[in-house]
């Protein structure tokens, strides 16, 4: 089925404990009424005539999200980024970006357990995958641990408790019981099933912290603390407070062998998402940019020609590589599920995060000193203070001062620390995205095109029948040469 978006509102008003600076939000549609709208605006887009070939799909008969089929093909990777980038246009959704990641991520790592122990977290995850097509739910991937002393793993006794990951305190013929913290866990007030999984490796010794598991957003003993000042909750800390989970939403319990597969398949559907609701964001900075340089009267100098021509460049790699990453996926040929490519998916990852700070200062270079001044918004509504703004701060005369201000306003948000650490951070730092360059870089492909371009021999496949350095496939007949 597809939800109605007063259905999903509705569905907010489950009892769930949220607590936004210092106070118990009765009622969330209430307290994040805009937020919530733009949540429930992925139902409208979802029935809308022009999208719903592109957000639906039939099975049985039925009309049901494509997004919680299992991604079958590099294609099927694809539509997702268009889903994506089609809300991020419309300014619609955010309250299941990071959980079809994690239902696909923890599906594929539950398939690989169950291969080589023997479980049936496959099943598991295909009965709440069918749930899901049923109930049409929004989801969230609930992932970073507070970790307490990251040079010791969770049950190291030199911590100052257990609790720094999500772990299994209890389990009996119904279920288990977690207990523990997830930070960072960004629009969770506003969806109705938390899909919990590892954030790093564990050892045999920490194989209680080895879990993953589907979470209603209502369940008993969860709390949520809301990021300070935010609207819609923002990226709240989670508290599970010793809660129930049965047996059939659990898909990793103390298989510890596994968290390593579990959390890197999640972070390579996220990196992708990541790299594809950056790539639309990104098409803004280059429009900013040139506006402020036309403001400023600018645009005539080399040196900023030269900094808009790298913004083009920086959004246009982003969106490359992102396109790149799904439509190079493989097929996994035990689980017939479609993966991105992880070289690619990492690289756009790092592409974009690594250069965030330089487009920063490119963008304040060409606005100017105003930038850190700046009068408030307020102050332009103030009738006996607005005409000195208007005064003063226009720049070309082409433009008005409003235009002139607004930009400047948006640079300063755009710069502030909370863009900086959310794009360095958010799926995985950039320290995360060259380990996974590292190991999954093809080193011998590269050492053979190396040794082919010296004229050593090599037994690689793509190098082995090469015509050596400097030959053409083509010889020229002796009949047209000169004599």
């Amino acid at each position: 089925m597809i939800r109605t978006p007063e259905q999903y509102v509705e569905g907010l008003r489950d009892g769930r404990v949220v607590y936004q600076d210092g106070e118990r939000v009765e009622d969330v549609p209430s307290r994040y009424p805009h937020s919530v709208e733009r949540a429930a605006s992925e139902y409208w887009v979802a029935t809308h005539s022009d999208y719903v070939d592109l957000f639906t799909m039939i099975e049985d008969g039925e009309r049901i999200p494509f997004s919680f089929k299992v991604p079958e093909t590099p294609e099927d990777l694809q539509r997702r980024r268009d889903i994506l980038q089609t809300l991020t246009l419309l300014g619609a959704g955010g309250s299941r970006l990071t959980g079809i990641d994690g239902l696909n991520g923890v599906a594929f790592g539950a398939s690989k357990v169950d291969a080589a122990m023997g479980t049936h977290y496959a099943d598991n995850m295909a009965q709440y995958r069918a749930w899901c097509k049923k109930n049409d739910p929004s989801i969230c991937a609930a992932v970073s641990d507070p970790k307490g002393n990251r040079r010791l793993h969770g049950e190291d006794p030199r911590q100052a408790h257990k609790d720094f990951y999500v772990r299994i305190v209890d389990r009996n013929n119904e279920g288990i019981i977690i207990t523990g913290c997830k930070l960072h866990i960004s629009q969770a007030v506003l969806a109705n099933e938390l899909m919990l999984l590892p954030s790093r490796n564990h050892n045999e010794t920490g194989a209680d912290y080895a879990v993953a598991c589907a979470v209603p957003c209502n369940a008993k003993g969860v709390t949520f603390l809301a990021t300070a000042g935010s609207a819609g909750g923002g990226h709240p800390m989670i508290i599970f407070d010793e809660v129930f989970v049965p047996w059939e939403r659990v898909f990793l319990a103390g298989e510890w062998q596994f968290t390593r597969e579990v959390a890197t398949s999640f972070a390579r559907y996220h990196r992708l998402t990541a790299a594809t609701y950056k790539s639309t964001q990104l098409d803004a900075l280059p429009g900013l940019a040139m506006l402020m340089a036309e403001y400023n009267g600018l645009t005539h100098a080399t040196r900023i020609q030269d900094m808009l021509a790298w913004f083009a460049m920086y959004t246009t790699v982003t969106e490359a590589l992102g396109r790149a990453a799904a439509l190079t996926g493989s097929v996994d040929p035990e689980t017939g599920q479609a993966r991105p490519n992880p070289v690619y998916t990492n690289c756009a990852k790092y592409w974009f995060a690594s250069q965030w700070h330089e487009a920063m200062k490119y963008l304040q270079d060409i606005t100017g000193g105003i930038a850190a001044t700046m009068p408030s918004m307020q102050d332009w509504e103030n009738p006996e203070v607005r005409p000195y703004l208007d005064k003063y701060l226009q720049g070309d005369a082409n433009y008005s001062a409003e235009e002139r201000i607004r930009a400047i306003n948006m640079v300063i948000r755009e710069g502030s620390t909370f863009n900086g650490v959310l794009s360095i951070h958010a799926e995985g730092s950039l320290a995360t995205q060259k380990m996974v360059l590292y190991q999954q870089a093809d080193w011998e492909r590269f050492k053979a095109a190396a040794k082919y371009s010296m004229g050593m021999p090599t037994d690689h496949p793509d190098y082995k029948d090469r015509l050596p350095v400097g030959e053409s496939p083509w010889k020229m007949p002796e009949s047209l040469l000169k004599h």
